[in-house]
Parts: structure tokens; C-alpha cells; sequence
């Protein structure tokens, strides 16, 4: 599976799209940007696989060097690099412990080294009808470890030293891992508890003010656009924002890593409390008013907007962040207050994902 590749921002310093309905991103130096899938030389024997008809996206490496990162929504297991027009080093840093890069398929001159992929500079060769072939070095490769990768930082710079800086032709694939969600089980009578399942071995329980609960996989505003991944039916449970402020937490048993948040009809500030130290709050999707700043994920009040036919779409704002960090987590505590000062409190509908830690029986773990 390849990136759908959707926008490139006119500064030429980002470029968004999607790999299995999460976002992708690449930052960093940029130039064309082809989104239709009009871009046909990845279809060349020198790319595996070969793709006929893709979308492409162009690196610029700069001569003092350029630094460049890619981000995924969803981990993605073995990403794969066609690196087209190559006349530069490009070097693959602080990669997970026993992630080699493989080279997979390219021309004479396109070569591996560690985590090293370099390319020379070589003028277009002519086809036999007279249009003119792929430039400088072309090929594939891909990082292979044991683990699903968030991001990747690399940085480029030519291996020639005179003339414009060298324009790589960039498209990316892989395997996407999809979090897991909750299986809801039960909300107490109270309201201040609800109980569900990770994979059938990881209990999760919510505490906190709760509201309703959709425990039949019959809530259906999760697999709008907003929300990475979309669910387009799911268990839904909703929170309530109390004007002095509401405090929840979720535990998880065992730790999972990366959890996700579907945030819908979100009129609060959600603040996450106490993360582990260098967790990062990164907004995977989300409507204009869904904000995140640093720890803390903002909405804004707004009245439903009718469907075409005639039903009400979802209100105030809605949005999916991941809590991106080193280590599983447990328990995740966060409070919740409206960012409006009048009416009813806030009723935030929530659904939850995690990756679950590999299962290992007590033989595994014995020492001899």
C-alpha cells in the first residue's frame, strides 16, 4: 500500500496525505508535487514494486544538506522508499535498534550502504521514441525491523558540487498496523464507570462523569472524515464536561502503546495530565476548530449542520489525536471543561485504541 499523497503547502515545507485512512506527512524541503496519480516512472523495472500510475512527491537536497522527517498516523511496518532522480546521500537516522535498509531493486549506481542510500548524478538517457528516460540513480528500498515505525528523520545532500540543488522523486509504502479499539462492555448505573477489552486479554475501564453509552457497535459519527481511523460502526461512551471542571482517567491492563483518541462533538478543553516525559499529543485529523496545543486538545461550540437528507450531521468539533511516546502506558489521566460559559454541560462522545503488547507466556520469559 502506497501514500495518497493530498496537498503540499505553497511554502513547499510540508506535504500531507494518507496510507491505509491514516495521515501521513513529510517535512522538510520540497518541490513538485504530482497528487493525481499522473506520476508514471515509479512503473520503471528500476522500482519494487513497480508502480505504473502514482503519486509523487519531490525532496529538494540542498548543498549544505536538507533534514527531512516522515510521520505516520498509524505505524507502518517495513516502509519502502522509491527514490527517483537520486544524486544525492541520503542517510536514515536514529533508527529503531535492528532496522536494517534493504535495497530492493535499482540501476548500477544506486547503492546501500548501512543506513546509507546513494545515488549519482547522470544526464536523462533518450528512449527509442525520442523522449527522454529517468535521470541520475533510481531504485527501492526498504527499512526492516521488528517493530511498526511512527516516523522516520533523514537527511539528503548532493553527491555532485556544482549546479542546482538535486530534486528527488519521492513515494512511500507499507504495511499499515491499525490500533486496536474498545469493545465497551458495561457503564455503571452511576455513571462514573464504564468497562471494556482490548484484543480479549487487555481490560480497559474509563472513570469519570460519564453520559450515554453505545455498547452495540450502533454509533455510526466515528466514521466520518474527522476521525483516524474512520469506524463506521463502533462503541461510543460518552463524558461529560462539568463547568468547574471534570477529572477522568483510563487504565489499561497491561500498558499499550500509542493510544488513540476519537474526540467527537467536543466543546471542552481536554488536557492530558502527568504524560510520561517525551510524549508528544500529535492531532491526526480533525475539523477546522479541532486544536492541539502541546498537552491539551481544544474544541469550539457549534449547532449540528443538516445533512442532505434532511438529518443532523455531528456538532461542535470533532477530531482524533494519538499519544505518541517510548513507552506503554497504563493509565492516562485528563480533565475536561467547556469552552463555553452557559447551557448544559459538555457531552463529549469518546472512542479509544491502543496497540497491546505482544503476549508472552511465563515459558517465554523463563531463564535457563
Amino acid at each position: 500500500m502506497f501514500v495518497d499523497w493530498t496537498s503540499r503547502n505553497d511554502e513547499r515545507t510540508e506535504a500531507i496525505g494518507t496510507l491505509g485512512g491514516a495521515s501521513v506527512t513529510l517535512a522538510g524541503p520540497l518541490g513538485a508535487a504530482y497528487l493525481h496519480e499522473d506520476w508514471t516512472e515509479f512503473g520503471l523495472a528500476y522500482f519494487t514494486p513497480p508502480l505504473p500510475a502514482s503519486d509523487m512527491i519531490e525532496m529538494v537536497g540542498l548543498f549544505e544538506g536538507s533534514a527531512l522527517e516522515v510521520s505516520f498516523g498509524s505505524p507502518v511496518k517495513d516502509p519502502v522508499f522509491h527514490l527517483g532522480s537520486l544524486a544525492s546521500e541520503l542517510e536514515f537516522l536514529d533508527l529503531p535498534a535492528g532496522t536494517r535498509v534493504d535495497r530492493l531493486s535499482g540501476d548500477d549506481h544506486f547503492e546501500v550502504d548501512g543506513n546509507k542510500v546513494r545515488g549519482a548524478f547522470a544526464d536523462p538517457v533518450p528512449n527509442p521514441d525520442g523522449s527522454l528516460g529517468p535521470s541520475d540513480s533510481n531504485g527501492s528500498v526498504r527499512l526492516r525491523g521488528r517493530e511498526p515505525v511512527s516516523s522516520i528523520r533523514f537527511t539528503l545532500k548532493p553527491t555532485y558540487t556544482a549546479g542546482s540543488p538535486d530534486g528527488v522523486h519521492l513515494q512511500i509504502g507499507g504495511t499499515v498496523e491499525q490500533p486496536m479499539f474498545v469493545d465497551w462492555t458495561s457503564r455503571n448505573d452511576e455513571r462514573t464507570e464504564a468497562i471494556g477489552t482490548l484484543d480479549r486479554r487487555t481490560s480497559v475501564t474509563l472513570t469519570g462523569p460519564l453520559g450515554a453509552a453505545y455498547l452495540h457497535e450502533d454509533w455510526t459519527e466515528f466514521g466520518l472524515a474527522y476521525f483516524t481511523p474512520p469506524l463506521p460502526a463502533s462503541d461510543m461512551i460518552e463524558m461529560v464536561g462539568l463547568f468547574e471542571g471534570s477529572a477522568l482517567e483510563v487504565s489499561f491492563r497491561p500498558p499499550v502503546k500509542d493510544p488513540v483518541f476519537h474526540l467527537g462533538s467536543l466543546a471542552s478543553e481536554l488536557e492530558f495530565l502527568d504524560l510520561p516525559a517525551g510524549t508528544r499529543v500529535d492531532r491526526l485529523s480533525g475539523d477546522d476548530h479541532f486544536e492541539v496545543d502541546g498537552n491539551k486538545v481544544k474544541g469550539e461550540y457549534a449547532a449540528p449542520v443538516p445533512n442532505p437528507d434532511g438529518s443532523l450531521g455531528p456538532s461542535d468539533s470533532n477530531g482524533s489525536v494519538r499519544l505518541r511516546g517510548r513507552e506503554p502506558v497504563s493509565s492516562i489521566r485528563f480533565t475536561l471543561k467547556p469552552t463555553y460559559t452557559a447551557g448544559s454541560p459538555d457531552g463529549v462522545h469518546l472512542q479509544i485504541a491502543g496497540t497491546p503488547l505482544p503476549h508472552t507466556s511465563p515459558t517465554e520469559t523463563a531463564t535457563a
